[in-house]
């Protein structure tokens, strides 16, 4: 719960004004439910209300999505939302990956990023030590892979790593 938070600050609540911004989300779930049990700010439905706020256009990046309720042929056209799931991502070369990830932003003509990274789009191999590990997700190279592309190339917002449970 805490990327809303971040994102309730630092998002204008006009779409318009939040025009050259981008979200990319390291995750295995989607976090896009509009509310989970009555609650409509938590963490199954932060990424719903960011990308309201960004005003869909596919500036929200969800990378390592595989536990869905979902398949990405719903959340893509029905919430605007660009998604590489898991098996698409691991895939591909980190590199090829991070290229992707770039290739979309830029020709989106995003200019500053807010990176969440939610442990367990890891694969759990690598990211046991999280509140929801799952197994077939994201390499270390991957996520690695796609924070350096960023680096340099837009401004970071912010960033968050959430679900770490040592």
């Amino acid at each position: 719960s805490v990327t809303w938070p971040a994102m309730d600050a630092l998002l204008a609540e006009d779409p318009a004004d939040n025009a050259d911004v981008g979200i990319v989300h390291f995750d295995a779930h989607t976090d896009l439910l509009p509310e989970r049990l009555g609650v409509p700010y938590c963490f199954a439905t932060w990424a719903y209300h960011a990308n309201e706020r960004l005003g869909r256009g596919e500036r929200l990046l969800q990378l390592g999505i595989r536990a869905s309720g979902r398949d990405r042929g719903h959340w893509e056209p029905s919430l605007g939302v660009r998604q590489i799931w898991a098996d698409e991502a691991r895939a591909m070369s980190p590199e090829a990956l991070a290229d992707t990830v770039v290739t979309h932003l830029r020709a989106l003509g995003l200019r500053r990023i807010y990176v969440s990274n939610d442990l367990d789009g890891t694969d759990k191999h690598w990211a046991a030590a999280c509140g929801t590990p799952e197994p077939d997700g994201l390499t270390p190279a991957h996520v690695e892979g796609v924070l350096q592309a960023l680096a340099g190339k837009f401004q970071l917002m912010g960033a968050d790593l959430v679900e770490l449970a040592p």
